[in-house]
């Protein structure tokens, strides 16, 4: 079972605020791709919002692959150009609930998609690599199985997809999915039946 809660509306307000004012600072730094950005504590200095919310931010921008992390060395700008992404998807897909429901039916579209590709085509040494995410369960399990899948079945563009809309939607409320959830859906992956799938979805929104 997924359970879903609001967060609190500020937290949305302060995920939008953190972007737009790192956008300003891009420019009005002068900052350019392959220039490095201040880390997380000068950031959350400058723009006076706390660091978890420009860590959030930074995940998104990583993500929509207009930044990039090295281990040791820090935060770098990659492409620019393409900002206004980040523009149509904090602005436009945060501020609607009617939107939010559909950011919720395209990443179940898109969990759905990669079970049933794995149906059939998964060793049970791979289902039991899966169910070994179970054990501790904990908040990061559901996602952490779900990587395995697209990992295992070489989707790495539905990957990517999924990790963007999996980020926006935590950004904005908790997503809770019970252990008994998990195990169903490897018990569904073991019978090979994609009806038990649709099952599990059906109250997810």
């Amino acid at each position: 079972m997924c359970i879903l809660s609001p967060n609190e509306p500020e937290k949305t307000k302060v995920y939008e605020g953190v972007l737009h004012r790192l956008k300003e600072f891009i420019e009005e730094e002068d900052v350019r791709p392959g220039d490095k950005l201040p880390s997380e504590r000068e950031l959350s200095d400058q723009l006076s919002v706390g660091r978890s919310s420009i860590r959030e931010a930074l995940r998104a921008l990583e993500l929509l692959g207009l930044i990039e992390t090295k281990r040791g060395e820090g935060t770098f700008l990659k492409e620019y150009k393409d900002y206004h992404m980040i523009n149509l998807l904090s602005t436009f897909i945060l501020n609607r609930n009617r939107t939010r429901e559909e950011l919720h039916i395209a990443k179940n579209m898109v969990e759905k998609e990669i079970i049933f590709l794995s149906i059939g085509r998964l060793s049970v040494p791979e289902i039991e690599q899966l169910e070994a995410h179970l054990v501790p369960f904990d908040g990061e399990s559901h996602n952490d199985l779900f990587k395995k899948l697209f990992v295992v079945q070489n989707q790495e563009l539905l990957l990517s997809i999924w990790q963007l809309l999996t980020t926006y939607l935590e950004s904005v409320e908790n997503i809770h999915y019970t252990k008994e959830w998990h195990e169903e859906l490897c018990d569904a992956l073991r019978r090979g039946n994609k009806e038990d799938i649709f099952g599990l979805y059906e109250n997810s929104i």
